[in-house]
C-alpha cells in the first residue's frame, strides 16, 4: 500500500512522514507533497491507495483535489486534515466519501488509525469486486434490457402487451397482460446544485426505490423516459388494494424527501390510486403525462393525478381589475391577481386550460391600458420583456405571475410619467391664465399657447385641478374682482374688464351667481362706496 501526505506547509508533512510507523500499518512507499499541483503528479506517478490531504492550501485546495481524485482515481481512499472545524467542510467531506475527517494538531496514534481505516476498506471492496463481477455483469445487462423494452412498451413501440409480456419474462419481469401494475412518473422540477449524470441518477433511483417500494410491491424498476422524466414500475404484491396503495404511498413519499435531502433534487411524483394492469400501463403513461402537463403551479412531492375530479372554479374579476389600473392601483391587483391564481393552485383548480384563458383575457386587459398611452406592442416589448417569454407566460404559474408583475408595474410606471407630465402640463396652464387673466381668454388660447389640444386640455385639467376649466376661469375672476371692488375706487365697469370682462352685463350676472348680489350691492356691503 501507499500513501500520499499533502499540506502546504513543509514541517508538518514531514512530520507525519517521520512520525507515523509505516511498518506496523504494512505501507510500502509514503510521499509527501505541498500543493496540489504536486500532489497530482505524484498520484499520476505512483499507485497512491490513501491520501491524507489537508483542505486550506493556497492556489488549489484541498477539496477541489480530492474531488479531481475521486473522478479520476476512484479506488484511492481520502482523509482529510485540516485546523478548521468548519462544519460545511466536513458536509463536503461526506460528500466526497472521506473516510475519515482529523482536525489538526492530531496524534500520531489517530492518523494511523484512520490509515487503517482506509485500508480495512479497500480490502473489503477488491474482495466484493473479486466475487460479484461476473454475477453483476450479468444483472446489469438484464436490467437495461428489461429498462429499454419496458420504455418502449410505455412509448408506444412495442405495440402488444403480449408480445411485451412475453419479452420481458425473458428478462426478470414476469407478467401476463392482465397483471396488475404500480406506475408512478418521477419529474425533475429543480436542481438546486449542478446537475448529476443520467447514469448516476438513475442508478441511486433504482437503488433507493427498490429498497423503499420492497414490502409493497415487488420488481420495481425505474425507467429513463426523456429529459428530467423517470418512470417507477412495478408488479403489485400481494397486499389488499387498500393496504398496497398506502404502502407505495408512503414509500413514494419517502423517496421524494430522501432524494431532496441528498441529491438536492426537487421532484414531482404523480401516482394514481388504482393500480392497472399491464396491458393498459401506455394509458396510464399518458394519464400522468396529462398531470404533469397541468401541474402549472410547479407543485414538487407526491401528487396525486385523478383525472375524473370536478374542478372548482372562481372567475376572475377582471372589470374591477381595469378599473382600479386605470385607477392607478396597480400594486392593488398585482396583489389581488397573485392571491386569486394562488388560491386555485392550492385548491387543486388550476391546470393548462385555466391558466391559459386567464393569460388571454390578462393580455386583453394589458393592452386595452396601454392602448390609452397610444403604445403597441413592439414598443413595449423590443427593451422590457422577451415578447415570447409574453406569448407563453401560460406555460406555468411562475411564468404568469413574472408577466403579471412585469405589465402592472410597466402600467404603474407609465402611469407615474404621465402624471408628472400632466403636472408639468397644468403648471404651464395656471401659469398662462394667471399672467392672461385680465384679457377675454378661453380654451382655445389656452390650449393653443400650451399646444395641447382643447378637449385633452379640459379632461386634464378636470383631472388634475378637480374643477372645469370654465369654472376655474370664473372662480379666478371673481377673486380679481372682489379684491378691486374691496380695495380700489375703480367703477364697476372698468372692474369687470380688468377682471377679463369685456361684455359687463355678462360680468354682473357671473358675480350675483358667485356671491349672491351685485357688484354695487358687495361694494355698499362691505364698507365701499360707490
Amino acid at each position: 500500500m501507499k500513501v500520499l501526505i499533502v499540506d502546504d506547509q513543509p514541517d508538518v508533512v514531514q512530520g507525519i512522514l517521520s512520525g507515523v510507523n509505516w511498518t506496523r500499518l504494512k505501507v510500502e512507499g509514503a510521499f509527501g507533497a505541498c500543493s496540489a499541483k504536486e500532489a497530482r503528479e505524484i498520484l499520476e506517478r505512483e499507485n497512491i491507495q490513501v491520501l491524507l490531504c489537508d483542505i486550506e492550501m493556497p492556489g488549489e485546495n484541498g477539496l477541489s483535489l480530492v474531488s479531481w481524485v475521486r473522478d479520476t482515481f476512484p479506488e484511492t481512499k481520502c482523509i482529510f486534515l485540516t485546523a478548521h472545524a468548519d462544519f460545511s467542510y466536513a458536509r463536503t467531506a461526506l460528500k466526497l466519501e472521506a473516510v475519515d475527517y482529523l482536525l489538526q494538531p492530531a496524534s500520531y496514534q489517530s492518523i494511523e488509525e484512520a490509515i487503517l481505516k482506509a485500508s480495512r476498506r479497500l480490502t473489503e471492496e477488491q474482495t466484493l469486486l473479486a466475487y460479484s463481477a461476473l454475477g453483476q455483469g450479468a444483472e446489469r445487462e438484464m436490467l437495461n434490457f428489461r429498462r429499454n423494452l419496458l420504455r418502449d412498451f410505455l412509448q408506444g413501440a412495442v405495440l402488444h402487451a403480449g408480445e411485451a409480456c412475453s419479452r420481458a419474462e425473458a428478462f426478470g419481469f414476469s407478467c401476463t397482460q392482465k397483471s396488475p401494475c404500480r406506475c408512478a412518473l418521477v419529474k425533475i422540477q429543480l436542481w438546486q446544485m449542478d446537475p448529476i449524470e443520467n447514469g448516476v441518477l438513475i442508478y441511486a433511483f433504482q437503488n433507493v426505490a427498490e429498497e423503499l417500494l420492497n414490502p409493497s410491491v415487488q420488481k420495481a424498476t425505474v425507467l429513463s423516459m426523456d429529459a428530467d422524466s423517470y418512470v417507477i414500475l412495478a408488479l403489485s404484491g400481494e397486499l389488499s388494494p387498500e393496504e398496497e396503495y398506502e404502502g407505495v404511498k408512503n414509500a413514494l413519499e419517502r423517496f421524494v424527501e430522501f432524494i431532496r435531502q441528498e441529491f438536492h433534487l426537487e421532484l414531482s411524483c404523480y401516482l394514481q390510486r388504482e393500480p392497472v394492469v399491464f396491458e393498459e400501463l401506455p394509458k396510464e403513461y399518458r394519464r400522468l403525462q396529462e398531470a404533469h402537463r397541468n401541474n402549472v403551479a410547479k407543485k414538487s412531492g407526491l401528487l396525486f393525478s385523478e383525472s375524473d375530479s370536478p374542478l372548482p372554479y372562481v372567475q376572475p374579476e377582471f372589470s374591477k381589475w381595469k378599473s382600479l389600473l386605470s385607477q392607478g392601483a396597480a400594486q392593488a391587483v398585482r396583489e389581488e391577481i397573485h392571491r386569486y391564481l394562488n388560491s386555485l393552485a392550492d385548491q387543486g383548480a388550476l391546470n393548462r386550460e385555466v391558466l391559459s384563458r386567464f393569460h388571454e383575457e390578462f393580455l386583453e386587459l394589458f393592452f386595452s391600458i396601454i392602448r390609452e398611452y397610444q403604445e403597441s406592442a413592439r414598443e413595449i416589448f423590443t427593451d422590457t420583456f422577451d415578447y415570447d417569454a409574453m406569448l407563453s407566460a401560460n406555460a406555468s404559474l411562475p411564468q404568469l405571475l413574472e408577466f403579471v408583475d412585469f405589465a402592472t408595474e410597466y402600467v404603474e410606471e407609465k402611469q407615474g410619467k404621465e402624471l408628472e407630465r400632466g403636472r408639468t402640463q397644468i403648471d404651464r396652464v395656471l401659469s398662462f391664465i394667471q399672467e392672461n387673466l385680465p384679457r377675454n381668454i378661453g380654451r382655445q388660447e389656452i390650449a393653443k399657447a400650451v399646444y395641447l389640444n382643447p378637449e385633452y386640455l379640459s379632461r386634464l385639467f378636470k383631472k388634475e385641478m378637480g374643477i372645469a376649466l370654465s369654472d376655474y376661469l370664473t372662480q379666478e375672476r371673481m377673486k380679481i374682482a372682489k379684491s378691486l371692488l374691496l380695495n380700489t375706487s375703480f367703477s364697476i365697469s372698468i372692474i369687470a374688464s380688468k377682471a377679463g370682462y369685456v361684455n359687463f352685463s355678462h360680468f354682473a350676472k357671473a358675480f350675483k351667481k358667485e356671491f349672491g348680489m351685485s357688484p354695487s350691492e358687495y361694494r355698499r356691503e362691505n364698507g365701499k362706496e360707490e
